[in-house]
C-alpha cells in the first residue's frame, strides 16, 4: 500500500513537471511570436530566434524524458489504479485535472506554432525573394562591367570628326 501511495505521488509529480515544462514551452513560443511579428520581417534578430528554438529543444527533451518515466510507472500501477480507484479517487482527480490543464496548454501552444509556422515562412520567402533579387543585380552588373570593358581596345583605333 505505501508503494502504491509512492507510485502514485511519482505520477502526479510527473503531470504536475510536465504542465511546468509545456507553460515554458508556451512561453518561449510567445516570444517567437513577438519576434516574428516584427512590421519588417527583415529585421528578425536571428540569434534570438535561435536561442529560443534551442532552449524549447531542451524543454522538448526533457518532457520526453518526463512521458517515458510517467508510462513505466503506469504500466506497473494502471491496472492497481483502475481496480482501486475509490481508494485513490483524490489523486486521481488530481491527476485528471493536470491532464486537462496540459492539454488546454497544448491546444494553445499547438494554434500558437502554428501561427509561427506561416510568420516564418513569409520570413523564408521575402529572404529568398532577396537572394534572388541579388543574384539577378550582381548578374546585371556583372554584364554590364564585362561589355563596357570590351568596347574599347587598345589596339583598335579612334577616329574623330573634326569637321564644323
Amino acid at each position: 500500500m505505501d508503494d502504491m501511495n509512492v507510485y502514485v505521488s511519482i505520477l502526479h509529480d510527473s503531470l504536475r513537471k510536465k504542465l511546468e515544462i509545456i507553460t515554458e514551452i508556451l512561453y518561449a513560443t510567445r516570444q517567437q511570436k513577438k519576434l516574428l511579428s516584427i512590421e519588417k520581417i527583415t529585421d528578425l534578430d536571428t540569434e534570438e530566434f535561435d536561442r529560443i528554438v534551442d532552449d524549447k529543444q531542451k524543454l522538448i527533451e526533457e518532457m520526453t524524458e518526463l512521458d517515458k518515466g510517467f508510462d513505466s510507472v503506469f504500466k506497473k500501477v494502471g491496472i492497481y489504479l483502475s481496480q482501486n480507484k475509490y481508494a485513490y479517487q483524490s489523486q486521481i482527480l488530481e491527476m485528471q485535472n493536470l491532464i486537462r490543464s496540459i492539454t488546454d496548454v497544448s491546444v494553445e501552444l499547438q494554434s500558437l506554432e502554428q501561427q509561427n509556422k506561416n510568420f516564418f515562412n513569409k520570413f523564408l520567402r521575402e529572404k529568398r525573394h532577396e537572394i534572388s533579387s541579388f543574384k539577378t543585380s550582381n548578374k546585371v552588373a556583372v554584364s554590364y562591367y564585362q561589355n563596357m570593358s570590351n568596347q574599347h581596345r587598345e589596339w583598335q583605333s579612334h577616329f574623330l570628326d573634326q569637321r564644323k
